[in-house]
């Protein structure tokens, strides 16, 4: 077993950007009510106008949603001297998968069925995976590390983690990660055909959190949302059933840590729920497990953020769920075998 990120220098949750067709404001978010008619769309991509005006109608619904969420965390981390003083000590990551799709499909077909003159080029930088970083990278003059990872369900907890792991080794100063939910047709489609996903879909969201060292927070005399205290990343193999694969990195984590809540938020379609949690209780884990997703729906890429932001939630006393322990287990799991764990500390 290999860990990720086991230095002890503290990596603190400054900030965190939200949209949602609930608004900007993510304890909107978690309190919606299940039996409302959800909207899965979300009208106004940029509410706060932080996005530059110009050339938006070239740019896709993820890349906007991504820049819009980003300006928004930096905004409430008023990191904007920051990036102006040193642009190369703040990095951006972006936790997302599927949500450029669509604009993927539609430049193929395009230029398949009508030729390859029919597509515009100014619609080119939108079929690239990292092309909503980039686009920030520009807007915000952003110079620091840039780039997207492809964990699937649990991409952002992917990307956390490696913007975590720069932190440590002084590569950045300051990691700005978000990941984005975007529905369209073609997603809709390749959902149909996995009949793994038993619940609804989750509505169109875009989630974003700064990242930064403890002491630099402390200067400032500002108060972290939560701790990172580890991340764990694994590759799960058909040698062992995914259930009882999950139970030992968890008990793992429970040597290490002491906790009694476990968030499994991203993923939660590849376990049986129900074998999960008779896994961890014969084997002497007694533990509350809630799975935001049954409440809020399916995530492909942001559901490990928003289960730490959940968790945040619950810390501060503004969940239903309560916990007397300083930390809590987010759990991340994708079908193609990455599961990543990660400890929260309560501030």
């Amino acid at each position: 077993m290999t860990a990720n990120n086991t230095s002890n220098r503290d990596i603190v949750i400054s900030a965190i950007g939200f949209n949602s067709p609930y608004g900007t404001e993510i304890d909107n978010y978690f309190c919606q009510n299940e039996s409302e008619n959800k909207n899965l769309i979300i009208e106004d991509h940029d509410p706060q106008k932080f996005l530059k005006p110009k050339g938006q109608r070239f740019l896709n619904k993820a890349t906007l949603v991504y820049g819009n969420v980003a300006f928004h965390a930096i905004n409430n981390r008023d990191l904007k001297s920051k990036i102006d003083e040193t642009p190369e000590r703040i990095g951006l990551y972006d936790g997302t998968e599927l949500s450029n799709l669509e604009d993927c499909f539609i430049f193929d077909l395009t230029a398949k069925n009508q030729g390859p003159d029919r597509v515009s080029p100014m619609k080119a930088p939108s079929t690239i995976a990292n092309a909503a970083a980039s686009q920030m990278a520009i807007q915000a003059g952003i110079k620091g590390p840039n780039f997207s990872v492809c964990a699937g369900m649990a991409g952002s907890l992917q990307a956390l983690d490696i913007a975590a792991l720069h932190l440590k080794q002084e590569i950045t100063d300051y990691g700005v990660i978000a990941s984005t939910e975007i529905r369209n047709y073609y997603q809709e489609s390749i959902r149909r055909g996995n009949e793994s996903h038993h619940r609804s879909i989750s509505p169109e969201l875009g989630i974003a959190m700064v990242l930064e060292r403890r002491e630099t927070l402390m200067l400032e005399g500002k108060k972290p949302l939560a701790t990172i205290k580890k991340i764990h990343s694994e590759t799960h193999t058909e040698d062992l059933p995914i259930e009882a694969f999950l139970f030992q990195n968890i008990s793992d984590m429970a040597d290490q840590y002491s906790f009694d809540t476990v968030i499994f938020s991203g993923g939660t379609s590849t376990i049986n729920e129900k074998v999960f949690e008779e896994v961890l209780k014969k084997n002497g884990l007694d533990m509350s497990i809630i799975y935001p997703e049954t409440l809020f729906g399916d995530n492909d890429n942001a559901g490990g953020m928003l289960g730490i932001a959940y968790g945040i939630a619950i810390f501060e006393g503004k969940n239903i769920y309560k916990t007397d322990k300083e930390n809590i287990l987010v759990l991340s799991s994708d079908k193609t075998g990455t599961v990543i764990l990660t400890v929260i500390e309560k501030a």
